[in-house]
């Protein structure tokens, strides 16, 4: 093998393998900003919410008009939905393999309070100092490949990433009433103006919506197995729950560990291991404000196919 985790291909479809024998594993992080405030607050969890209807072929009449049918609320029964951004970014610092979970090694305890153990992992891609990577239509990264290496042989149960815990998204939505929303530079906020288009910062502050700290989750269903996340602190250390605090504090980075529904075999024969990000229907959320006034963009969650050959 060489040079692997060296590109990354953004997409909007999904990964064709280039031969029968090519091995294909799903790695979906759920990592939209669960503290977001919406008009239907128990809709928090993005796989729970909608795709965002297409406003070119579904007249949306307002935001959150009373008795409207067509409203942005009422066609997303609640105010809250799944869409696409233009640009998604995040900072990556370590993808791997592992034999057992770093978060919670034993299946019955997390390490909160302590360092993840990863010492049954195997590193494809580590860099200390993070690297920007971000996902658009028709374009691809290259992750720098000093820092690349090889994972060892063996046979794993998890796929593990380790990133920022900040989101950098790019999106529209609309017409809404006649009004198209684009994301800017303040976070939870929007324009009607495409010259106020920009990238806004999305971070995560909680995985258990707004008015708690909820610090990590664990064995959420997806695609292809299931998900747990943590949030870390700058020293490495797992933070705790803390239902006193309005949202967690500390965190700057997030560990994200699925335990894959079949094991990932690295052998001898293996020459290559190509991921491809996929943003689409899923990558940004869309919200209304608490206020029924305001339209904006947030972080909503990405998948990475992993191809060996």
């Amino acid at each position: 093998m060489k040079n692997l985790f060296t590109k990354i291909i953004p997409t909007y479809n999904k990964l064709q393998m280039k031969n029968n024998n090519s091995l294909i594993k799903t790695f979906l992080f759920s990592l939209t900003l669960l503290g977001s405030v919406s008009l239907f607050p128990n809709k928090a969890n993005s796989e729970e919410s909608p795709v965002c209807p297409d406003p070119s072929t579904t007249t949306i009449t307002s935001i959150a008009d009373g008795g409207d049918a067509t409203s942005f609320f009422a066609l997303t029964e609640g105010g809250f939905c799944r869409g696409t951004p233009e640009s998604y970014g995040v900072t990556v610092y370590k993808m791997g393999f592992c034999t057992k979970n770093p978060g919670n090694p034993t299946g019955s305890s997390v390490l909160a309070g302590s360092a993840p153990d990863y010492s049954s992992c195997s590193w494809a891609y580590e860099n200390t100092s993070g690297e920007a990577a971000s996902f658009a239509a028709g374009g691809s990264i290259d992750l720098d490949e000093k820092y690349a290496k090889d994972p060892a042989v063996g046979t794993y149960s998890y796929a593990v990433m380790l990133i920022g815990k900040d989101f950098l998204i790019k999106g529209k939505y609309g017409p809404v009433g006649g009004n198209t929303y684009y994301s800017t530079t303040t976070f939870e906020s929007s324009s009607t103006d495409i010259d106020d288009y920009r990238t806004t910062t999305a971070p995560l502050n909680s995985f258990g919506g707004s008015g708690n700290c909820t610090a990590y989750t664990e064995d959420e269903s997806v695609s292809g197995g299931t998900i747990s996340a943590y949030l870390l602190n700058s020293s490495g250390t797992m933070l705790e729950n803390d239902s006193s605090l309005s949202k967690c504090s500390g965190q700057e980075k997030l560990l994200g560990v699925m335990n894959m529904s079949t094991d990932l075999n690295i052998t001898e024969r293996t020459k290559g291991l190509k991921m491809t990000f996929t943003v689409t229907n899923n990558g940004m959320s869309v919200l209304a404000n608490s206020t029924g006034t305001d339209i904006y963009m947030d972080s909503g969650p990405f998948s990475v196919v992993f191809d060996t050959f």
